[in-house]
């Protein structure tokens, strides 16, 4: 199959016409013709339904279009993957990983990627979230990897996990009380809720407030922290479950159930760079293959 049937397919599609298509990529009309009439023999189906000048789309190609997108995607990473192994075979790459992260299965996968790919000399560093955007600019590091979203146009971030926040406890403190709005009553009467490290908290927290009336917030702006103090029975916390699941496996954080509410306002992790790198390109698709694999 030639990659040109693909672009010109998912033009056509696009556009809407063989013409528009045809205009959009700098080819002739009759080329358009050809390379979809080859595309159709390699398939063995009809992509299009043609009547007179105009066509249609068919049920069939309507869902061939997304697959047709990920494999040219795939295809020029690929390329452009090989091309720089060959022209570079020493890579610096700087990638900063939010200290949030430290207990997600991340660094394993970057330790996966350096195992895999020789050419690249990997420093990974510790940012706070507001130096990020300075250093992503300044090329201080090449790869953010984070809780929060970049909203420039200059940068790209794409959402590689999303998990819905717990309500969760040490095990060091014994509940009592059997059913579950009696706990929640007690656990938020007789401990502090630890706040500040999160925005998805605050829909969420307003809720619970609404329902228990919490006695007393604490503020902190470290998760790590947080989940310490949690831990040691000195409060109670809403944490994203990537980030605990390992504490909560051991019994040393206990889960309450919240309903639905902690589903519903999930919480992300970004991956974060400039637009248009290329260096970037095989760490940002070994990790997004190896999410798709989980």
């Amino acid at each position: 199959m030639d990659i040109k049937w693909l672009k010109t397919f998912i033009a056509v599609v696009e556009e809407g016409s063989f013409r528009a298509a045809a205009e959009k990529l700098f080819i002739s009309q009759p080329s358009i013709t050809v390379h979809m009439k080859l595309l159709e023999e390699h398939l063995r189906v009809q992509l299009f339904h043609r009547e007179h000048t105009k066509v249609k789309v068919s049920a069939i190609g309507e869902k061939y279009y997304p697959m047709a997108k990920k494999l040219v995607a795939q295809i020029e990473a690929s390329t452009k993957e090989i091309h720089l192994e060959t022209l570079n075979p020493a890579v610096p790459l700087i990638i900063s990983v939010s200290p949030a992260l430290l207990y997600t299965n991340l660094l394993d996968r970057i330790h996966d990627f350096i195992e895999l790919h020789q050419q690249y000399i990997v420093e990974i560093v510790m940012e706070d979230q507001v130096q990020l955007e300075s250093a992503l600019k300044g090329q201080q590091i090449d790869v953010a990897l984070g809780l929060h979203k970049f909203i420039s146009k200059e940068f790209h971030s794409e959402r590689i996990d999303r998990s819905p926040l717990r309500l969760v406890y040490s095990s060091k403190l014994q509940l009592m009380e059997k059913q579950l709005d009696l706990q929640l009553k007690a656990l938020f009467n007789e401990h502090p809720l630890y706040i500040g490290y999160l925005n998805e908290h605050i829909p969420v927290v307003e809720w619970l407030n609404n329902e228990y009336e919490i006695k007393k917030f604490n503020k902190i702006k470290d998760v790590i922290f947080a989940i310490k103090l949690i831990k040691e029975g000195l409060g109670i916390g809403l944490l994203p479950e990537s980030l605990i699941s390992e504490e909560i496996e051991a019994d040393l954080l206990r889960v309450v159930d919240i309903g639905p509410i902690g589903t519903i306002n999930p919480v992300d992790i970004y991956m974060s760079h400039l637009r248009n790198s290329i260096k970037i390109i095989p760490l940002t698709s070994f990790i997004r293959n190896s999410l798709l694999e989980n």
